[in-house]
């Protein structure tokens, strides 16, 4: 390392301490003030815009001082020979949940050591990581993030470099994640012309198929040379960083080796300036937040009457910052910014005198475009003109104040800013934000300039290459990409962020080709809706949960195996269905387009397919086809969508870092309302109505039927009429069968018709079914009807079961009862030849089995304060139970779980109790034990919204987490938990009164809603419980808005 390298290393270091140091006194100054301030509101006005000020001031001063520390080129290695002593991490910025890493890193090795930990990413929230490393001289790409290890290894040998300053023997590393399939390429840094090694293929392995969300954020910091928690699967055995290790990049960013966060002391030094890979310095790759400034270069003649700028560009950007030029006067300027999409070319001369042009086309297309732009002052006739040449545009014009001599800007000894302005610079005018996209042959004032030269952050030489993964949505916008078929073995995914409980994520389809061949993602009601046709009836996928509009990052991964279906949220398998029979690809149209991301055109036709068309607000990221990376930067049309950048949502804070609002008491529901016309199924068994018609032909000939359902399941009769009298056989029935209404008729023959759409979603639908004489329709909600032949007269009675059968009493094939399963949601306006048949009956209910309806719910069961259900009869806790669910209260007591023999131990429990969670236990020695959970506030679990419960009881250690708080742990010192065995009934959400209260520490039941019961691995329905007392499990309420 040279003098300067060494100067300019400790400057930035002194620079960045100093800056952080200032940082600190100021803000304990403000924090006292703040204090103070009760006192003495008035003074503390007055000093608080100074403070502000000073501070913001500090922070340009850390922001530079970080910038220049990134831009030293200086390779890193550990003092000494004996071996490795440099450990060093890094906070990147910008760090969340995502399908896909990239690391590239490039290094050498002048001593005989043969092991290296080069880069370690760990989550501190999970046991994620990713991690490269050098194993007996072979670079290994390691991971694991959520599916198990998995691991690559490049073949290409490292050999010793006798020499650092030589090429030779630097290696460039490459390392890439797409989902679980890991790919690694190893060669020299310098490969001469038309070898092998220049696009050699990569070393590749996969792990656990379906399992690809890294789960890291911006709190978790990458290590070089070591780690604190050093994972058991990384094999390298020298500790601290062996070799030297010069450029690092993260997911395309650089990570300035100098630019750290903590470091061993007296550890890390500087070796040589690492070897460069030849690129092409004419052009500029800038990544959105960065510039680059240069000065004038006097070595040449300057003529201050003519300015002249000209360069390419190209991006998706609608409003950016390209050139800026600036002397030493306020309000003299030269700027090419972009504005909706113009180029706009603005002159200030100070004052009031301007000349500003603008293009009339847009040019944030992605496509190279060409820009001229000049100035020339007439010393004859006192006049300036300005002259902008983009593409095939010419403007040209003159301000409107013409300026003098004088008000000329003067470029002699000016700064030029290209792509940006560093955070803290004065005396400039407003421009947009930093540029976004490539730049190349920038002439400025007829001269070439390097922007790597000067002053510059968050770009480098030549264009990149790579796709484009992520783009930010605003509510009004949509983009339009090449699409892709569904075959045999296929799989599709991304990542996605939003606060909208409503919004269309996807959707592939195309108006011209087959419509009922189209799938697509939606948000509903917070849920994940996936909706597949392939031609032959449209299918549905589900997430099991509903809070995925928190602004956080979620990944989405939907599989097609032959006819299966399956849907991964995050990483957990939430769905899986079959495709009709007949139905095998997913048509698309290609590359004509077809395939929408956030919303879609004005005037598009989506009759027929049921998906959200509310336009999304938020950010897309890592889409994924096939295991192959998909960008947004190809699009064929997009409308008020920012390609390349984060959308208006952003992650929040994980839940257990302090909340700057504290809840103070619980979120009361006064009371549920109910739907006075609507009929709740499916509670207890045999839940029906019977409508008795007093016309015995009503429904034989031409008749029109309505009545309109709500469910969760995909399975369940919504209506049957039997024959008459002496046709037991014949009948006619409306259900759904995996989401899907289907209408049989059975007379002499079989006749059946299925609509081609699901509706278990939750939400209500309207059924009309109409007969006119030898044909019937079948119509819900706007889909294309469905239309058979029928004979002219049926042979049906005038008795109709909704909902479901009685026990006894009904003319219908054994065989067919006890095929059919009961509805379980809600029934209502039920309408036969335009005449109101009510289900709701004021007087004394004769359908006992039959409850009220809630206006609006989604998934889960209600505990209304006196349920219970049991799990199972005799469940036995043994030496192993791994207890989840989720709930949501608007109460601060109340049993979750329990299970307890007749004399009050063994036991096991979980419950609400002031506020905190408890797991408590007896495993038969009359030593109880239990471990709490206190939240951020007593009234957090009573805020009525959903809260998910992690328990493990494992031999001697208890753990307990509530969302994303920290584990509460519970250890035996002197192993006394042994082995609990019960026999005794397993109870959720509340106990009979006969029942042992065991180790609860209180009785009261629970009122609320619960769902997402895994007990053991296994996740079981309401409907598989061994029984149910007062839980209304078809849906849980939500409070009117």
């Amino acid at each position: 390392m040279d003098a300067d390298g060494e100067m300019s290393l400790n400057t930035a270091r002194d620079l960045i301490d100093e800056a952080e140091a200032s940082t600190k006194q100021t803000q304990e100054v403000v924090d006292r003030m703040v204090f103070t301030s009760k006192k003495q509101d008035q003074q503390f006005e007055k000093w608080n815009d100074t403070i502000a000020s000073k501070l913001e001031e500090l922070r340009n001063k850390i922001t530079r001082a970080h910038h220049n520390a990134n831009r030293i080129r200086l390779s890193m290695t550990s003092i000494g020979d004996s071996g490795g002593t440099c450990v060093r991490t890094y906070k990147p910025a910008n760090l969340e949940p995502s399908t896909m890493t990239t690391i590239v890193l490039t290094y050498a090795i002048s001593s005989q050591l043969r092991d290296a930990l080069l880069f370690y990413l760990p989550s501190s929230s999970t046991d994620d990581f990713v991690a490269i490393e050098m194993v007996n001289r072979k670079m290994r790409f390691v991971w694991n993030v959520g599916g198990g290890l998995g691991e690559v290894t490049h073949p290409l040998h490292i050999q010793t470099a006798g020499d650092l300053n030589k090429d030779q023997h630097w290696y460039r590393v490459e390392a890439e994640r797409v989902s679980n399939i890991g790919n690694l390429w190893v060669r020299p840094v310098v490969v001469p012309e038309g070898s092998s090694l220049r696009d050699s293929p990569p070393a590749t392995n996969a792990s656990l198929a379906g399992v690809g969300r890294f789960d890291v954020g911006p709190g978790d910091r990458v290590w070089v040379g070591g780690a604190d928690r050093r994972h058991p699967h990384l094999l390298s055995t020298q500790s601290g960083l062996v070799g030297c290790l010069h450029h690092l990049h993260l997911n395309g960013r650089p990570i300035g080796l100098w630019d750290f966060s903590t470091q061993n002391p007296h550890s890390c030094t500087a070796c040589v300036e690492g070897a460069q890979e030849v690129v092409d310095e004419s052009s500029y790759s800038f990544a959105g937040d960065g510039y680059s400034v240069v000065t004038h270069d006097s070595s040449g003649t300057y003529n201050k009457y003519l300015f002249s700028v000209s360069l390419k560009f190209k991006t998706f950007d609608s409003n950016a910052l390209l050139f800026i030029g600036s002397g030493n006067s306020t309000g003299k300027y030269v700027s090419l910014t972009l504005k909706n999409g113009r180029v706009i070319f603005r002159i200030g001369y100070g004052g009031d005198s301007s000349l500003e042009m603008s293009t009339t086309e847009k040019y944030n297309n992605g496509k190279w475009t060409r820009i001229e732009a000049s100035r020339y002052f007439d010393r004859k006739k006192k006049l300036e003109k300005g002259v902008l040449k983009v593409g095939n545009e010419v403007r040209d014009g003159a301000p409107t104040i013409p300026p003098n001599q004088d008000s000329i800007p003067d470029m002699s000894v000016a700064r030029y800013y290209v792509g940006g302005i560093p955070p803290g610079e004065k005396n400039l005018p407003p421009v947009p934000g930093p540029f976004l996209g490539c730049m190349s042959e920038i002439q400025i004032d007829q001269g070439a300039y390097s922007l790597l030269k000067g002053k510059y952050w968050g770009m480098q030489a030549s264009c990149s290459s790579k796709p484009i993964g992520v783009a930010g949505f605003y509510g009004n916008g949509f983009i339009e990409l090449p699409s892709h078929s569904l075959k045999k073995k296929d799989n599709f995914g991304f990542v996605f962020s939003t606060s909208q409980r409503d919004a269309l994520l996807m959707l592939s389809t195309f108006e011209g080709l087959d419509r009922l061949s189209y799938y697509s993602v939606s948000l509903r009601r917070g849920q994940i809706d996936v909706r597949l046709n392939a031609g032959r009836g449209e299918v549905r996928l589900a997430s099991v949960s509903s809070e995925y509009g928190d602004s956080r990052y979620h990944s989405i991964n939907v599989a097609k195996i032959g006819k299966r279906l399956e849907l991964r949220v995050d990483d957990v398998l939430d769905a899986v269905t079959n495709l009709p029979e007949g139905s095998t690809t997913f048509k698309a149209n290609g590359e004509s387009g077809g395939l929408f991301f956030g919303g879609l055109p004005t005037g598009f036709n989506t009759t027929g397919r049921t998906f959200s068309n509310v336009p999304f607000v938020g950010t897309i990221k890592d889409v994924i086809f096939n295991d192959r990376i998909h960008g947004f930067d190809e699009p064929l049309r997009f409308e008020e969508v920012t390609i390349g950048r984060l959308g208006p949502t952003t992650s929040q804070p994980r839940t257990n870092e302090p909340s700057n609002s504290i809840a103070t008491g619980c979120r009361k529901i006064t009371s549920y309302t109910v739907d006075p016309r609507a009929v709740s199924f499916g509670d207890v068994p045999f839940s029906h109505v019977q409508v008795n018609f007093r016309k015995r032909a009503v429904l034989q000939k031409n008749f029109t039927l309505e009545l309109d359902f709500r469910t969760f399941y995909q399975n369940g009769l919504i209506f049957m009429i039997p024959g008459v009298r002496g046709k037991q056989p014949h009948y006619l029935m409306a259900a759904l069968r995996n989401g899907r209404v289907q209408i049989v008729l059975k007379g002499r023959r079989k006749i059946e018709t299925t609509a081609q759409a699901v509706f278990n979603d939750g939400m209500w639908h309207k059924l009309v079914l109409e007969k006119e004489d030898r044909k019937m329709t079948l119509r819900i909600d706007s889909i294309d009807p469905e239309k058979t032949k029928t004979p002219k007269k049926m042979n049906v009675g005038n008795v109709m079961y909704i909902g479901g059968l009685p026990e006894t009493g009904v003319l219908l094939p054994q065989n067919l009862i006890h095929k059919l399963e009961g509805f379980k949601g809600c029934i209502r306006a039920l309408r036969v030849n335009d005449r109101e048949e009510p289900l709701v009956v004021e007087q004394t209910n004769p359908y006992p089995k039959v409850g009220q309806c809630f206006p609006q719910v989604e998934r889960g069961s209600y505990f209304p304060g006196d349920a219970y259900a049991i799990y199972k009869n005799k469940f036995n806790v043994g030496s192993l139970l791994e207890l989840e669910l989720e709930f949501r209260t608007s109460e601060m007591n109340g049993v979750l779980l329990s299970v307890s023999e007749p004399q009050g131990y063994p036991a096991l429990s979980l419950e609400l109790n002031n506020g905190k969670v408890i797991m408590s236990g007896d495993m038969g020695d009359r030593r109880p034990f239990r471990v709490v959970q206190e939240l951020d506030s007593e009234f957090t679990v009573c805020d009525n919204r959903w809260h998910r419960i992690q328990a493990h009881y494992i031999n001697d250690e208890l753990t307990l987490r509530v969302d994303d708080h920290d584990q509460s742990y519970w250890l035996s010192d002197n192993g006394h938990l042994t082995v609990a065995t019960t026999k005794s009934p397993l109870y959720i959400g509340g106990i009979p009164e006969h029942a042992s209260i065991g180790t609860l520490e209180t009785r009261e039941n629970f009122k609320g809603c619960i769902r997402n019961v895994i007990i053991s691995g296994e996740r079981r329905d309401w409907t598989a419980m061994a029984s149910l007392h007062n839980v209304l499990h078809t849906s849980c309420p939500l409070p009117s808005s």
